[in-house]
């Protein structure tokens, strides 16, 4: 059922429920979900509303500190189906080889391997409404002496809007109450501080209903970027910040830098992208992390129509004429688009032999990179989040490495010629800014990592926070690594696996 926190009526916040899950995008929904096919009485919370509204957006305000990003407003949305509203649809999973450890990437390797979430590929299709897989890997994809780079096979999602698709079912459901306009404010804790006795929440202002929702597992679905903006932020118990006794929580925050690393002519003219990504033996030998190239052929512009163009020909051929024909169509003829010889040209142009090679590249764990408090406070007096994204020299190494490899093959492949740019060829690279590039993909991993060593991560392998007993963690915040690919369809196996593990945990009956 979908209730509103604002004028529920005080019975729901005094029911008991199996689990509390917070945040209903696709880490939070997926879990809810999973966990009511198991008969289990499920609190799904959602700070925003069925729309988005600016008193819930601007909650996401924040500071950048480090390297160029986009406003954090803008990267995330808070309402139902979280960032699944502007997802772009990109699947596919990790490699087996991003969970192992290499001795050159410091703190890699994951405490799972990629076997535990394989059996969660059919449910995720059917969760992202993916078309059926190609029926091999692409590792198994021949490149016939070519041992550097392989095809990745990415599969699109139309994409699903979680809200959209699920808004009935949770509606109807006796077992999913969703609450919106419910802002978590507060995690309690036991008096051994060892689990969480409640999560407390609050409507919005100007008059606030504070509420509390009591479980047996509590589950932090927030995002990449919220879920630690929220642990660090309950200090009344812990001053540190619920999770942070090991000062991790907010560390290692990783993006997947996106940034054009070549331009391209092309031997043949090449209708859509194209992505490869290093084989395992290239990584090895060249000691560099995963990374993904992407082939980008330049588009031809959009035909305009006919009589548009005949207009503009008649119409745009001197500025008295321009004006009267601005005043008889009362709007302006846009005459700098062309008339009538840009027609022609479009009708006649073939694809161009153009195009970029953009990368999109793991990050090496770097601590320094992080998620940390800012000065200024929201509309319910918490500390708004301050991002210092980072990288290092090894980063930019990997990018050097990948675009001079990468040049190398599609010479030899006959697919063309990359020139470098000469921002990565500098001694001392400087990354471009988002007014030059597309910089990030709105990825925001590793925050509340994974790891078996508390003294590495805040998770353990089965997502719950070290040293609580019923605190868990979903989302991209947990990832170990990021690999290459986009998280999505990584956060939605990794939600069900999770679901399962606390169908095994919470008390039957």
């Amino acid at each position: 059922m979908i209730f509103d926190a604002a004028t529920a009526e005080a019975s729901l916040f005094e029911k008991s429920y199996d689990a509390c899950v917070i945040g209903s995008g696709p880490a939070g929904i997926t879990l809810a979900r999973r966990l009511a096919a198991q008969g289990r009485r499920v609190a799904l919370m959602e700070a925003g509303g069925l729309e988005l509204t600016p008193e819930s957006q601007e909650i996401y305000e924040g500071e950048i500190t480090g390297l160029d990003y986009y406003p954090l407003d803008v990267a995330r949305l808070r309402y139902f189906g979280g960032t699944s509203n502007h997802w772009g649809g990109w699947c596919h999973p990790l490699d087996a080889w991003d969970f192992t450890p290499h001795a050159w990437a410091p703190r890699s390797g994951w405490p799972i391997a990629k076997s535990d979430l394989d059996p969660y590929q059919a449910e995720a299709d059917a969760i992202l409404d993916l078309p059926p897989p190609p029926g091999w890997d692409d590792l198994e994809i021949p490149e016939a002496g070519r041992a550097d780079f392989r095809h990745v096979l990415f599969r699109f999602s139309p994409p699903t809007r979680f809200a959209e698709k699920f808004r009935a079912e949770i509606e109807a459901s006796p077992l999913i109450d969703l609450v919106l306009n419910a802002n978590l404010v507060d995690l309690r804790l036991s008096d051994d501080l060892g689990g969480v006795s409640e999560a407390v929440f609050s409507t919005y202002p100007p008059e606030p209903r504070r509420f509390s929702v009591r479980a047996t597992v509590y589950c932090l679905c927030a995002g990449g970027l919220e879920n630690p903006r929220l642990l660090l932020n309950f200090t009344s118990q812990e001053p540190a910040g619920i999770g942070n006794g090991n000062d991790l929580v907010g560390r290692f925050f990783c993006e997947h830098p996106h940034f054009v690393l070549g331009d391209l002519v092309l031997e043949e003219h090449h209708k859509h992208k194209e992505f490869y990504a290093p084989t395992d033996a290239f990584m090895r030998d060249r000691q560099v992390v995963n990374f993904g190239m992407r082939l980008e052929p330049d588009e031809v512009p959009p035909q305009i129509p006919f009589l548009r163009a005949a207009r503009r020909s008649v119409v745009c051929i001197n500025d008295f004429t321009e004006d009267l024909g601005a005043k008889i169509f009362g709007r302006e003829l846009q005459c700098d688009k062309g008339g009538l010889g840009v027609w022609y040209e479009r009708l006649m142009a073939d694809d161009p032999l153009t195009g970029v090679v953009r990368i999109a590249a793991e990050q090496h764990l770097n601590p320094d990179s992080r998620v940390l408090l800012g000065q200024g406070t929201d509309a319910f007096g918490m500390r708004r989040i301050e991002l210092d994204w980072r990288v290092l020299p090894a980063d930019f190494e990997t990018m050097k490495v990948a675009i001079a490899a990468f040049g190398s093959f599609v010479a030899a492949a006959g697919i063309g010629r990359v020139k470098v740019r000469d921002w990565i060829l500098a001694e001392e690279p400087v990354l471009p800014g988002i007014a030059e590039d597309e910089v990030g993909g709105f990825h925001h991993m590793c925050t509340t990592r994974m790891s078996a060593d508390p003294a590495q991560g805040v998770v353990d392998a089965d997502c719950r926070v070290h040293g609580l007993s019923n605190l868990y963690i979903g989302g991209s915040s947990v990832f170990a690594t990021t690999g290459h690919p986009n998280p999505t369809y990584t956060i939605v196996q990794l939600a069900l696996r999770l679901g399962d593990h606390l169908g095994t945990v919470l008390p039957k009956g």
